[in-house]
């Protein structure tokens, strides 16, 4: 009888183990800071006309964030660029721009990002429901460029088609809207819809699964279908796109805080653009690293 009794407890137990739940959700805690930086290396191939066209581009950004205010479960957060740069080599051109190297004779906007901040709202599930201070910024970049008064206006102009509200609003919540919108055991998945035109439209629709939790971190595999068919500027040029591919990787999250401590895709978009009735061949592989971490 003893022993019946044992099993059945033993039993309960790992049913209710079994259906133990974690509600996973951004709760900062105001006066805390984080690192957070966003790295994306990608190799891009275009066949035109006959003609084989690639070239490797590396995007690092390293930002800090100071929690300053609580909306009720939405979080104030001042956020400060500590380091941007971008390189791109292709087609016998080189490009290196690094918010690091302000030098005399060289015209880097990106100097003016350093240590440059705007504050965005954000809220449990990762969605940011506001961005502001960002004219400044733009400012700060176009005054390392000219001070000639009769140019900034157009060079402020220029600047905010890839610096404004929705883009860094988007490039963000791109990264940080991971959450599910309610509690989910070990093994359950959950769907995130997303579209973004930062510079051509992609949407992409994402079913992160809860694979494991360990010493108050909890690991998610990560799948995703992309599509961007549509219209879109670049250079002033007129682009149609016609691509489809695929995200694939995982995350590890702190529990308490939702933090993202690290994560880790490889994400493939190929297919058809146009421009200028000519029709591209497009093929992109990359390598997109997310990482976190508390510094109070």
């Amino acid at each position: 009888m003893k022993l019946l009794i044992s099993f059945i407890c033993f039993s309960v137990s790992l049913s209710a183990f079994a259906q133990k739940t974690y509600l996973l959700k951004q709760d900062y805690p105001v006066g805390k800071k984080y690192d957070y930086s966003i790295n994306s290396d990608q190799i891009i191939t275009q066949k035109l006309g006959g003609k084989d066209l690639s070239y490797i581009q590396n995007v690092a950004t390293n930002y800090s964030f100071d929690v300053t205010e609580a909306k009720g479960m939405d979080k104030r957060i001042m956020v400060t660029y500590k380091r941007i740069t971008i390189k791109s080599v292709g087609m016998g051109n080189e490009l290196i721009l690094d918010s690091e190297k302000e030098e005399a004779d060289k015209q880097n906007p990106f100097a003016g990002l350093k240590n440059s901040n705007f504050n965005m709202v954000l809220s449990p599930n990762g969605t940011i429901k506001s961005v502001s201070g960002i004219e400044t910024m733009v400012d700060n970049m176009a005054a390392k460029i000219s001070t000639d008064t009769a140019q900034l206006k157009q060079i402020k102009l220029s600047l905010s088609k890839q610096f404004n509200t929705e883009v860094i609003r988007q490039t963000l919540e791109s990264s940080m809207r991971i959450y599910p919108d309610k509690a989910v055991k070990v093994g359950e998945s959950w769907v995130i819809n997303s579209k973004i035109k930062i510079t051509m439209p992609i949407e992409s629709i994402t079913t992160y699964t809860l694979k494991e939790i360990k010493d108050g971190v909890a690991t998610l595999s990560i799948k995703a279908s992309l599509i961007s068919k549509g219209d879109f500027d670049s250079m002033g040029n007129k682009m149609q796109t016609d691509l489809k591919g695929m995200n694939i990787g995982d995350a590890q999250v702190d529990i308490k805080t939702g933090l993202i401590l690290s994560c880790h895709t490889r994400v493939e978009l190929y297919g058809k653009m146009k421009a200028v009735d000519q029709d591209i061949d497009f093929d992109m592989e990359g390598i997109n690293k997310i990482s976190g971490k508390a510094v109070n």
